[in-house]
């Protein structure tokens, strides 16, 4: 397409009005915008205006009046033509424009996740968010507070306010421990944090706002300039899925205030919404060839809708806290009894260790085994997942030089990267029914394994299950000699998969995509689709 402005007069070329606030990030979108105008052929000035979000900076956002902090009188100038265009952060505007006004071009977007920002003392990569416990977080976003606390209830959360180079100053003399900020604002300034640590909050478990590093390009819904503006400004599947993600909002008739997150991901929408009840996780598949009203009503069945029945998790009840909240929270009963004992060997080093470079701990159950010899240990200590990690700490305090995904194949997979590279030798303390992932890791003549725990099974008579989540190959074989036995089975990976697969072909099955809490609930709520 032809985006020249087309205008008969090209010594006098269409000039535009871009209103905007004077903050660094909104003067960063501001200047985005000007080059992209002026790279078409037209002619930009800035005017900067001063918003209710910018005037009050002592008093949180639930204690200010009305809406729109950071909108209204830049929306006002619109209307009144004393400007021509407002660049916003789509996340700050209301869900429906007022009259008189439209959004005329949604540029492809930037990143889209929060990222939690830390003193470096404070990271601790055994915990959910990779942070100590009880450090204090600042944040003045309902959302962000919402899944802090359900992700890490320890946190002490507390308001923060200011643009970005200052909330970043405010941590820097000790105001806060952390503070959480939008990558997109972090990226776009181009802060340089390298005295502090980074914890980029990946989308599957931390739901960014709707149109979370989107700018909403707003004009007067009259100016005949609207279909130019879109041509040069605006990226088609990033205006359908903010669209998607604020239509639910909309229907929920609430504005950034609301503790909401909403994200489209891989050909699915998945929403947050902190309720009376609870924290409300839940996913919807995109349709493509349906509306987004289609679309919205699903995602709004999903998310407020209570489930009935019960779901029987093969871990001791307490032992997956976040899962139980949003299960309860939707509605259902859970039911968490292992069906599996670990039976401690008396085991010694089976070589001496002082030579040995690695102790990779695979799960909590090999920590029980060995949490006498890990003191004893001069090297340095892999955990799998940040169970294994937190097992680990349970034990003796123990903090892990490497924490993987708890994927069982990348885990492996990025730890034997680690040993290649440096030729290192690894202990490997494993379960009579433990299968031999470890072969890979290093040459065999560098890796020492040896049983150091049995596994007994230990089925049940079960109560009454609707869903049955089933955390290991040894759960399902336990799970097979138990009564009371579902149909309907989520796993927690891949090789769980596979073992159910192979005894029992009525089974249906759902694989959580990651193994953790947040994608076995997601899971959870799918079989109860089947």
């Amino acid at each position: 397409m032809d985006n020249s402005l087309n205008d008969p007069q090209p010594s006098q070329p269409i000039h535009f009005r871009i209103g905007t606030r004077g903050s660094d990030l909104a003067m960063w979108q501001a200047h985005f915008t000007k080059r992209q105008i002026e790279e078409h052929g037209g002619t930009v000035e800035l005017i900067i205006i001063s918003t209710q979000g910018d005037r009050i900076q002592n008093v949180a956002f639930d204690k200010m009046e009305g809406k729109g902090f950071f909108t209204k009188e830049i929306e006002s100038a619109l209307l009144e033509n004393r400007i021509d265009i407002a660049v916003h952060s789509h996340k700050d505007l209301e869900t429906t424009s007022p009259e008189g006004l439209c959004i005329a071009a949604v540029p492809a977007r930037g990143p889209v996740e929060d990222v939690l920002i830390m003193h470096r003392s404070k990271r601790d990569d055994r915990t959910p968010l990779c942070i100590a416990r009880q450090t204090i977080v600042g944040t003045s976003s309902h959302r962000r507070r919402a899944q802090l606390q359900t992700l890490q209830p320890d946190l002490d959360i507390v308001p923060l306010r200011g643009n970005v180079p200052t909330r970043v100053e405010k941590l820097r003399t000790g105001a806060y421990d952390a503070i959480v900020l939008a990558r997109a604002g972090i990226e776009r300034l181009e802060l340089d944090l390298s005295d502090l640590y980074v914890h980029v909050l990946p989308v599957s478990q931390f739901v960014p706002a709707p149109a979370q590093g989107a700018l909403g390009i707003q004009m007067r819904d009259t100016d005949s300039r609207l279909a130019w503006i879109s041509s040069v400004l605006n990226d088609d599947a990033t205006h359908d899925n903010i669209e998607r993600e604020r239509s639910v909002l909309r229907e929920l008739e609430g504005g950034c205030m609301l503790p909401f997150g909403a994200h489209v991901m891989q050909e699915r929408l998945r929403c947050f919404l902190e309720t009376p009840d609870g924290p409300r996780l839940s996913e919807v598949r995109l349709d493509m060839h349906a509306s987004i009203e289609e679309t919205t009503g699903h995602a709004l069945a999903r998310l407020t809708n209570s489930l009935e029945g019960t779901v029987f998790l093969s871990k001791d009840a307490g032992k997956w806290p976040i899962f139980e909240s949003l299960a309860q929270a939707a509605g259902l009963k859970t039911v968490g009894h292992s069906l599996i004992h670990i039976n401690a060997m008396e085991v010694q080093w089976p070589v001496s260790p002082e030579n040995t470079d690695w102790l990779w701990l695979h799960s909590p159950s090999a920590i029980e085994a060995v949490k006498h010899l890990i003191p004893d240990f001069p090297g340095k200590v892999a955990c799998a997942g940040k169970g294994t990690a937190a097992a680990l700490a349970l034990a003796n305090g123990h903090q892990p030089h490497w924490v993987g995904n708890g994927s069982p194949e990348k885990t492996h997979l990025d730890f034997a990267a680690i040993l290649k590279v440096n030729e290192s030798r690894v202990f490997v303390p494993h379960s009579d029914r433990s299968m031999s992932r470890w072969a890979e890791l290093t040459e065999p003549d560098r890796t020492i394994a040896w049983c150091a725990y049995h596994t007994t099974l230990q089925p049940a008579s079960l109560p009454q299950h609707d869903v049955a989540v089933i955390t290991s190959p040894s759960q399902w074989e336990a799970y097979t000699a138990s009564e009371n036995q579902s149909l309907r089975i989520v796993t927690l990976g891949a090789s769980t998969a596979a073992a159910v697969e192979a005894s029992d072909d009525r089974s249906r099955i759902e694989v959580a995509s990651e193994p953790s809490e947040w994608e076995v609930w997601l899971a959870v709520e799918r079989a109860f689709d089947s």
